[in-house]
């Protein structure tokens, strides 16, 4: 998974560069994207155009809407006729019920992405990214009793310590999920501090404190959690090993849903 903390810029190369939330552009565990060249003719509903990774030429991409912002993606190679393959969950903009509609970026090193973006019913801004230490997951929901269905909940993003996985998350909100308080837990620690402040649609800044409760606050990343925008995140009680969590969560207004989050993956390559 490769996910970048981003910001935009508009009004002038001289103008400020404002908080632009987080994007995932490639689900490759060992091959970085340095290119992304995609537009979408309904809305931000989806998205057809080309990505290259590290090592490879461009390869096709199209990209459908599943959820706020997060779009169930696919590559082709080998030809208009070839066929497509999972390229897994993609993050493709952060605003709160206004979709993105195009995409122009390109990376010298994968660790860095610079170009334009634009949301619907606007013009290109600009747009410059860094490699995120955080580590995405696909999230699926159950309600209705064990035995129910499992919906589709998003592609989320946690931690930001890239080899240290999260494997506790115990936080609550009393504002609607503007903000989310208690603890989590990375693997081979005990309990921390957790605050998440709301900064876009399901985007928090996160800061964490051990050492008592006069000790400072340290950042904490930039994180993603839950999937329907103006619904915010109200509890979220998952634990795990390392590789995935298990738990349960609730949004604003609704009592506790399943919640399974699996790290974000895709295996198939250009070269297979």
């Amino acid at each position: 998974m490769t996910v970048y903390n981003i910001q935009n810029q508009w009004g002038g190369s001289s103008a400020p560069w404002h908080d632009g939330g987080v994007l995932n552009i490639g689900n490759r565990p060992d091959q970085l994207p340095i290119a992304l060249h995609i537009q979408s003719g309904d809305g931000g509903l989806s998205f057809t155009g080309t990505m290259t990774y590290q090592g490879e030429g461009p390869i096709g991409l199209r990209a459908t809407r599943v959820t706020e912002n997060c779009y169930h993606a696919e590559n082709q190679w080998g030809g208009k006729d070839a066929p497509w393959h999972d390229a897994g969950l993609f993050l493709l903009g952060a605003r709160d019920g206004q979709n993105a509609v195009a995409f122009d970026l390109t990376s010298h090193d994968g660790q860095t992405v610079t170009g334009t973006m634009t949301y619907a019913g606007e013009g290109p801004i600009g747009v410059k990214g860094t490699k995120s230490p955080g580590v995405a997951f696909d999230a699926t929901n159950q309600w209705g009793g064990s035995g129910a269905p499992w919906h589709q909940g998003g592609q989320w993003v946690l931690g930001c310590r890239p080899d240290q996985p999260v494997v506790g998350l115990e936080v609550s909100s009393h504002d609607n999920g503007k903000t989310l308080t208690g603890t989590m837990t990375y693997k081979g620690e005990g309990p921390i501090g957790f605050r998440g402040t709301r900064t876009m649609a399901n985007t928090y800044s996160v800061v964490n404190q051990w050492g008592g409760n006069d000790a400072p606050w340290h950042p904490g990343g930039e994180w993603v959690l839950g999937c329907r925008g103006k619904q915010g995140v109200v509890a979220i009680s998952a634990k795990g090993e390392g590789k995935g969590l298990t738990g349960t969560m609730m949004y604003a207004g609704e009592g506790p849903i399943g919640l399974t989050l699996v790290p974000s993956v895709a295996h198939v390559h250009a070269t297979a």
